[in-house]
């Protein structure tokens, strides 16, 4: 065989294994985060899942569903996808619970879109607990350093968040009234 010919059928070899593998690692991507989402047996008691929400779902702006990660820390492009559980059983929080997952290029985007909701949140809720306590405070999350977030709801009540990174993911976990079954459905991400 001629090397010209054997140079060309190289080439179209690597150009076919370079796009099946980009292909391939998208798909991963969106499936791989679905299987982060609580649900089934990893579903805490008391919660039901509503809906998964991603980029397939019809009409449904991801953008906007994520916009407190976007900040003056560029976080690069992202495969988000979020879940909603009806917790109603569970007291008297008013809404659901959500958790969303974005997965980004690499830790530091992670840690840029931690860091953007942290400052969004910050620049957005003032409120300090009597004796001047802050609502966000350090936490761990399945073994990772994550931030537990305070956010007074409209019934002057503290909803639990929970947000950290686990190397490529960020993870935000809105909960409700009860920190410790908030800490539950965190827990439940695996993450």
């Amino acid at each position: 065989m001629k090397p010209k010919y054997t140079t060309c059928i190289l080439l179209t070899t690597v150009a076919l294994l370079v796009v099946s593998g980009c292909i391939a690692q998208d798909k991963m991507g969106t499936d791989s985060l679905k299987s982060y989402l609580p649900q089934g047996e990893k579903l805490p008691e008391g919660f039901k899942l509503i809906v998964i929400e991603d980029k397939s779902l019809q009409g449904l702006n991801m953008t906007g569903e994520i916009k407190e990660f976007y900040g003056t820390k560029d976080i690069g492009s992202v495969n988000a996808t979020l879940a909603r559980y009806n917790q109603s059983s569970l007291g008297a929080f008013n809404g659901d619970a959500k958790v969303t997952l974005i997965a980004l290029k690499d830790e530091d985007h992670a840690k840029a879109a931690v860091s953007n909701y942290l400052d969004n949140f910050k620049s957005s809720n003032t409120w300090m607990l009597p004796g001047n306590k802050s609502l966000i405070r350090s936490s761990t999350v399945n073994g990772h350093d994550a931030t537990e977030i305070g956010r007074i709801t409209g019934e002057n009540r503290i909803q639990y968040l929970f947000l950290w990174n686990n190397k490529t993911i960020a993870v935000l976990v809105e909960g409700n009234y009860e920190e410790n079954t908030s800490m539950k459905l965190a827990h439940a991400t695996g993450l």
